[in-house]
């Protein structure tokens, strides 16, 4: 097989594709005879696709005997066909209709994967199957599998190991002339490594297990743990005997004595009386900080054990000392290899810096030299980007001598623009323990794939007629350096589900004015989105009836008024039942318009609170990390944040949200690096939930002025300016602009924000 005969076979494929083209055109109906063929074409399109020079020789005579046949088949079908007399006047040729496809949606279970698609939309009925691979995480194709009816979930037979799976769905369509393709990619499942937990021990009641954290000449301390494997109930009825060299035990919560050469350990009391340790049926305590006197801690400190009076297996230091019945012993078998778990996050506690590891980088790609210490069986490292773990699944590297060369592509790294800090940690695997070393930190500079274009993003709160200090703009007459205007909100009815937007409630517009002017706005360059949430749009999504509510309510307002793009800035009671529904309405709401239009804007307005904590809600953890790959921007609001402070970098100490000054570039800086300054003399104060995000994607989200928020309004205007020259001085030139509540507010202080911040950035 050569190139030639590859081009050949390629060429043939195309002349029969034309053939059938033509051969359809003389059915007057042809969704029932060519539904075969149709299937056919699908198999064989796909087939020649994956046909290379590296392709086996068996492989290119499938693909060639299949196309074989389908071209007897065309032939066949064309001798059968008597042509149909022309009409004279044919009606003109329907309008075609793509279908969409809203979401495929993986799931595991038992190892297992499901595959479904969501939201799919066929009004003429063109598709005609989709085909799904199942992939690793470095798009490794493990299983594909076939259907024509894609709502229908489908199980993959394999059995999957731990790690992050992704399927990738080809959905084949009859287009205007021929078969077409549309491809999309699921959500990322992952299967955890199986915990595996020896079984008990069979030859006696318990486990005792004696564990040094210090030893000296004449004392030690250690931790006791007591592992129970009988159904009896011994409660706080329990006595712990073995014989010892040391004199005394003691720790406030046991009660410890010596008989001759036997020490005895009882549970104490606490205030009540109550035992401080209760042993039930297979059940389990430790006892921490028990401090020894007269003797050093060895494998000696304890033997011939016994729980009231029936002998126990005893285990010292990880080695089994002895006890229970068993037979005389048998040679130790070789132990398993410990696993390697690398954290998401750096630092590694007990990680060594090694000076034999280096890294040679530029930005095409990252190379490695890697010395293994000759004491490990073999090893496995993995790469961190901005101190976290790269989605690269850890590779092992079994040792064949003691250098080792890792060659990984930047490409493929998920590096943020600017300045990136790259870490190999390689994990040294022995006998019994697992070494983790870090290499020195290689710094990358990865130029935007994004629009350098900067945003003025403004929040237009008109539509319910501004009861306050503000008063009514005209969606026309907001100011051209506005190139978003987010308009605010869809709010809750009386269910707290059913979306509402009605710009008839400000009194100054009907709905069919309104739909105008969005149209005329639009055509003018401006985005005109739509945002869901604020004080009045808090919505309880229980169940998956709640979801369909909400998503169909909000489909239906951004279709009605035409918006091009949609805005997040719900609240954490939005969530009080759990992310999960909220989440999924959100993000079936974009792909469902993203199929239409792939600069379909989505975004959202998270407050500080959200952003640095789990703890005051997981709504914007989860929304972000879930749908990171498709938001547009992240505008948090840099204001309404009393008593948030982040730690600066040059470790000065906490800055308070109030000081816009320093506040802005510092959480800005914390924002995108995905972490907090040092502080407390530690590397790293807080690490964010979120993760970092890209500076392209980050706006900045700032008051208009005094008035527009409770705390971090200013009317000093210039320090906003000198905190954006800071940003930029810091190297974060990729930051994409501002964003500000709101336009209302801006036309009331006239017009200071716009004028101030729009020839910083346009």
């Amino acid at each position: 097989m050569n190139t030639l005969e590859i081009q050949s076979i390629k060429s043939h494929f195309s002349n029969v594709l034309s053939h059938y083209n033509n051969l359809k055109k003389k059915f007057v109906d042809s969704s029932s005879e060519l539904e075969s063929l149709n299937i056919q074409l699908i198999e064989l399109k796909n087939k020649m696709n994956n046909l290379t020079m590296e392709s086996s020789i068996i492989y290119f005579f499938e693909v060639k005997e299949l196309l074989a046949a389908v071209e007897k088949t065309i032939f066949d079908l064309d001798i059968e066909i008597e042509n149909p007399p022309v009409d004279p006047n044919p009606d003109p040729e329907p309008e075609v209709i793509l279908p969409t496809i809203g979401s495929v949606e993986l799931s595991t279970a038992d190892k297992k994967a499901t595959v479904v698609s969501k939201s799919i939309s066929d009004i003429q009925g063109r598709l005609t199957q989709v085909t799904y691979n199942l992939k690793t995480s470095v798009r490794n194709v493990i299983e594909q599998r076939t259907t024509t009816t894609p709502t229908t979930p489908v199980t993959f037979n394999s059995i999957l190991t731990a790690g992050d799976y992704v399927v990738e769905a080809i959905y084949s369509y009859t287009g205007a002339n021929s078969l077409e393709q549309i491809t999309k990619q699921s959500n990322i499942a992952t299967i955890k490594e199986d915990v595996i937990v020896p079984p008990p021990s069979t030859d006696a009641i318990a486990t005792l297990k004696l564990t040094s954290s210090q030893s000296w000449g004449t004392g030690f301390s250690a931790d006791l743990e007591l592992i129970s494997h009988t159904t009896e109930n011994f409660g706080g009825n329990w006595e712990l005997s073995f014989d010892s060299p040391v004199s005394s035990l003691s720790q406030w919560q046991i009660n410890a004595s010596k008989v001759g050469n036997r020490m005895v350990i009882t549970s104490g009391s606490d205030w009540s009386g109550a035992p401080n340790f209760n042993l039930g049926p297979n059940g389990s305590f430790k006892v921490a900080g028990i401090n020894g006197n007269g003797s050093p801690f060895d494998n000696k400190v304890a033997s011939n054990a016994t729980l009231n009076g029936q002998p126990v297996t005893l285990i010292i230091n990880g080695e089994i000392i002895g006890g229970g019945t068993t037979p005389d012993p048998e040679p130790n078998p070789d132990p398993e290899t410990p696993k390697v778990s690398f954290p998401d996050r750096l630092p590694i506690l007990g990680s060594t810096e090694v000076g034999t590891i280096y890294l040679n980088g530029d930005e095409s790609a990252v190379l490695g030299t890697v010395s293994v210490p000759h004491t490990n069986i073999h090893s496995e490292y993995a790469i961190y980007v901005n101190g976290f773990k790269s989605s690269l699944k850890p590779v092992e590297l079994t040792r064949r001598s003691s250098m080792l060369n890792v060659n990984i592509a930047v490409a493929i790294l998920p590096l943020l623009t600017g300045n990136n800090d790259v870490q190999l940690v390689f994990a040294g695997v022995g006998e019994t323990t697992v070494t983790y070393f870090t290499t020195n930190t290689l710094t990358i500079k990865k130029e935007s794939t994004g629009t350098s274009k900067k945003s003025l993003i403004g929040y237009w709160s008109s539509w319910g007629g501004n009861a306050g200090a503000t008063r009514y703009i005209d969606l026309e007459a907001v100011p051209t350096e506005y190139d978003t205007i987010v308009v605010s909100f869809i709010e809750h009815s009386n269910d707290y589900l059913t979306p509402q937007f009605d710009p008839e409630a400000s009194g100054q517009v009907t709905k069919a004015e309104f739909k105008n002017k969005v149209a005329r706005m639009k055509a003018k360059g401006h985005n005109v989105i739509i945002a869901v949430g604020g004080q009045n749009g808090v919505f309880h999504l229980e169940s998956a009836s709640d979801k369909k509510i909400f998503v169909d309510g909000v489909i239906k307002i951004i279709e009605e008024y035409g918006f091009n793009g949609f805005d997040v800035d719900l609240e954490g009671q939005s969530a009080q039942n759990g992310t999960s529904h909220v989440v999924d309405a959100i993000q079936e709401i974009v792909e469902y318009f993203r199929a239409k239009d792939p600069n379909f804007i989505y975004s959202m307005a998270p407050e500080v609170a959200y952003l640095i904590s789990e703890g005051f809600g997981r709504l914007y953890v989860d929304l972000i990390k879930q749908t990171k790959h498709l938001i547009t921007t992240i505008h948090p609001q840099y204001y309404n944040a009393p008593g948030t402070a982040i730690y600066a970098f040059d470790g000065s100490g906490p800055v308070e949200c109030r000081d816009q000054a320093r506040f802005i570039p510092e959480f800005t800086e914390a924002l995108i690096k995905g972490h907090d300054g040092p502080a407390w003399g530690e590397p790293q104060s807080m690490i964010f939930p979120i993760g970092p995000i890209p500076e392209e994607m980050l706006a900045i989200g700032l008051p208009a002025g005094l008035g527009a928020a409770g705390t971090g309004a200013i009317n000093e205007m210039n320090v906003f300016t000198n905190a954006w020259r800071e940003v930029q001085r810091r190297g974060y030139e990729n930051v994409k602009g501002f964003m500000t509540w709101s336009i209302d507010w801006d036309e009331y202080h006239n017009w200071q924000f716009k004028n101030a911040i729009a020839p910083l950035i346009k």
